[in-house]
Order: structure tokens, then sequence, then C-alpha cells
């Protein structure tokens, strides 16, 4: 029985960091998966672990469009057939074939489907058509969280905390002058945090154009199981109509790597100085920093607070700015639920 919704699209890798003839490996959902991109220039994904003596398929070279075991040269195909043996007469060893996951490349990222084959459906993916749209320019990153990857939604969809955690994101008195809506459609969830009157932030100053001190900070948090979230930013003058103020659109994948710990894969556009690379690379930074220095800590802290407790086993209070984060949890859980052919009770 899993504790992780499985028939799911999750992140593995940018696509930038997996070049013709690469490879690499990386634990999903507690399972090691090897990637490689074969010469066609498709990538494929594979489970890592050789069924001859266990080696890493993903530590292997790319021959062609198959995968070399680097420990005794067994060949792999991106569907998981062993496609040559360099032993004895060469015949292929029975079980000699091993799991391959469907995979997709969208919105700059490798997705895996870790549930079943026939189950793998496009429509499942989340809508990030934004960071594909030529007005923005794009920057992405990575972060290993030491945390279980729902503490990682709870952080993100309360927008409450970016008055308190992140002075370079929102002054520290915002939370006096916003306005916070959690909405749902379906099984969406967002948090929406608008603030009035609002000091441009440092974040902002970097796509600010005008001689302008004040504006109306616009934030949306949206959240679509299992745990693909995106965060709709902008910030216009006040009293100005109209949508065409800067934007800082930015879209943040967590995959399961363990039950405590997650793969943070995050990207954030902007549609001002599109063509300045110095603007993208400090705005990464910053976000950056964020995550890194402010999140990240948090998050650690709070999971080694919980001992290993059950989160509704610590009975915690729940407050104006949980609201969305409580919505997300239970329907995910039902639906791990539904997955598991367990009980569907409400939470």
């Amino acid at each position: 029985m899993s504790v992780f919704l499985t028939n799911a699209w999750y992140v593995a890798a940018w696509s930038e960091s997996i070049s013709v003839g690469a490879t690499t490996r990386i634990q999903i959902l507690g399972e090691w998966i090897a990637l490689f991109r074969a010469e066609s220039g498709t990538v494929h994904a594979i489970a890592d672990r050789c069924p001859h003596r266990f080696a890493s398929l993903g530590r292997g070279r790319v021959i062609g469009d198959v995968l070399q075991c680097p420990y005794h040269g067994l060949q792999f195909d991106g569907g998981g057939q062993c496609v040559l043996n360099p032993h004895g007469d060469g015949a292929t060893p029975a079980h000699s074939t091993v799991r391959s996951y469907p995979v997709v490349e969208r919105f700059g990222a490798v997705w895996v489907w870790t549930g079943e084959y026939a189950q793998a459906e496009l429509e499942r993916l989340p809508d990030l058509q934004i960071f594909e749209d030529p007005q923005f320019a794009t920057n992405r990153d990575y972060l290993h969280v030491t945390g279980p990857y729902d503490l990682v939604i709870d952080n993100l969809l309360d927008l409450s905390h970016i008055a308190f955690l992140h002075p370079n994101i929102a002054s520290s008195d915002a939370f006096e002058r916003s306005h916070v809506a959690v909405r749902q459609e379906g099984e969406t969830v967002w948090h929406d945090f608008d603030i009035h009157d609002e000091p441009v932030s440092p974040l902002f100053q970097l796509v600010w154009d005008d001689d302008v001190k004040f504006g109306h900070a616009r934030s949306s948090m949206r959240w679509n199981a299992p745990s693909h979230l995106f965060l709709n930013v902008g910030m216009s003058p006040l009293n100005e109509k109209g949508d065409n103020y800067p934007k800082i659109p930015s879209a943040h994948l967590l995959t399961p790597e363990t039950e405590t710990t997650t793969h943070y894969f995050w990207m954030v556009a902007r549609n001002r100085r599109q063509n300045d690379p110095a603007v993208g690379m400090r705005l990464k930074e910053m976000i950056g920093y964020a995550f890194k220095m402010e999140d990240e800590p948090m998050i650690e802290q709070v999971h080694a607070n919980m001992g290993g407790s059950d989160f509704w086993s610590l009975r915690p209070i729940i407050l104006a700015g949980d609201a969305a984060g409580v919505r997300a949890r239970r329907i995910l859980s039902k639906k791990i639920r539904h997955e598991n052919g367990t009980d569907e009770s409400e939470d």
C-alpha cells in the first residue's frame, strides 16, 4: 500500500540537464529510476537496478538508443527490455526486463509517470503554458529539501507567511493591508493574497519600470494533486486598470524522493527586461535565497519538531491562512485512499 499518489506525473529533471547521450538517476517515491537521452533525442526512464548483479543503470553509458549497464555490459532499450547480452552465446536471460516509465517533456521539464503505464494521460499535467509564452523569459533551478513534500505544500499554499519570513518579497506590515481568499474548483485549490498600498519590494524593483514607490501586489497560488503548484504574482501601480503590469509567475513542482525528503524543482519567469540575463540571474538568486535560506530551514525544523508523528495526530491549530493547505491535504489523502482501494471517508 503506497503512501504516495502513484498515478501521477512527477518532474525527474530539467530538460537541459540531460543532453544527448547523457544519463542520470533519481529516487522518486522511494524507487530509483535511471534516465537517459538516446541519440534520437528521446528521454527514457527505466528502473535503475540491473537484474543481473544489481548495478545502477543510471551510471551506465548510452550507445545509440540503448543504455549499457556499467558492470557487465548488458544493454537495455527505452522499454526496459534487455536487447544485448555480450556474454556466452549471447542469449537474452530470462527475467531480464526492467520496468519502464512513461516520459514526456513539457514546460522545460522531464516528467515521469510513476503509476500504471496504461493510465498515463497528458491531461493530468498541470497547466503551465505561461512558461512557453514568448513574452516571458524563464529561469529554472532545483533544491533538495530535508522534509516531506506535504509540509512543502503547506508552506507554499500559506501565502500569509510571506510577510513574516520573506522580507525581500513583502513588507513586514503587509499582512495588515492584505486581502486573503481561498477557493476550490473540483480538485484544484487556490490561495489568493492581495496587498494594497504595498511598497515596491526589492524583488519587483528588478522588473519595475515606473518611478512609483507603492503598488497593488497580487498573488495567487494554485495547487493540483499531487504536488504541482503555480504562483501567479504581479504588481501594478495603484488604481491602474487592465493587466499590463510587471508579472513574476513561478512554478513549484515537488517530487517526493522518500517519505521524508523532497526534490523541489522550480522556475520563475518575468514579462519585463526579458533580454537582460543579469536580471534573470538576480531574480533567480533572490527567489532561490528565499527557498534555501528561509523556507527550507523552517520546513526542516518543523519536520524535526514533529518527531515522526503524523500531522493530524499532533492536533495542529488551524489558522485562516491554513485553509488552502487543509483542503489540499484532504483531497490528496482521499485520492491516495481511492488508489489503494481503502476507506474513502472524509478526513
